[in-house]
C-alpha cells in the first residue's frame, strides 16, 4: 500500500538519508509530528451571569401541570378505593381467625373447669372432705321426715337456731 509518506520519501526523504554518511544519521532532526487542525484559531469565552434572567410563565404549562397533578390525585384516590376492601377483607380475616382461637381456648378452659367441677363434687372427694371436717352422718333417729301436711311450729322446734332463739328470750 502507498501512503503520501511513503510516495514522498521515495523521491525526498530516503535518497537524501541514504546518501548522508553514518555520523550525519544522528544530527538529523527527528520527525515532527503534524499540526493539529485548527491549532491557530484561539477562541475567546465570554463569562454570562445569567443569574437576573427570568423564565417567562407559561399558562399552558401550568394548565398542564395542574391537569396532571388532579390525574395522579384521582388516580391515586381510585386505587385507594379499590385496595380498601382488600384489606377490610384482610383484617376481618386476622379477626375471624384471633375469635376462633380465643373459642377454641374458651372451649379447652371449660373442659377442664368441667372436670374439676366434677372431681370437687364426686362422692368420694365429698367423703374425704366430710373425714378432713370431722362431720359425722346423723342417726336415723335424728332424721326427721316431715309428710306434706307439717305446721311451721313442728319445723321451727327441730331447727338449731330455734335452740339459740328460746336461749336469748
Amino acid at each position: 500500500m502507498a501512503s503520501l509518506a511513503t510516495f514522498v520519501n521515495r523521491f525526498v526523504g530516503v535518497r537524501a538519508l541514504d546518501e548522508a554518511p553514518a555520523a550525519e544519521w544522528t544530527r538529523t532532526e527527528a520527525p515532527r509530528l503534524r499540526p493539529i487542525a485548527n491549532e491557530d484559531v484561539y477562541l475567546f469565552v465570554k463569562r454570562i451571569d445569567n443569574s437576573g434572567v427570568m423564565k417567562a410563565a407559561d399558562p399552558l404549562a401550568k394548565r398542564a401541570r395542574s391537569q396532571s397533578v388532579a390525574t395522579g390525585f384521582v388516580a391515586a384516590m381510585l386505587v385507594i378505593a379499590g385496595l380498601i376492601p382488600a384489606a377490610y377483607n384482610i383484617m376481618a380475616g386476622f379477626t375471624v381467625h384471633s375469635l376462633e382461637q380465643e373459642q377454641t381456648n374458651l372451649k379447652q378452659e371449660t373442659a377442664v373447669l368441667d372436670l374439676q367441677e366434677a372431681e370437687l363434687l364426686s362422692p368420694s372427694h365429698l367423703e374425704h372432705l366430710a373425714k378432713s371436717l370431722s362431720l359425722v352422718e346423723p342417726a336415723p333417729e335424728a332424721v326427721l321426715y316431715l309428710d306434706g301436711k307439717a305446721n311451721s311450729s313442728q319445723a321451727r322446734i327441730t331447727l338449731p337456731i330455734a335452740g339459740i332463739q328460746a336461749a336469748a328470750r
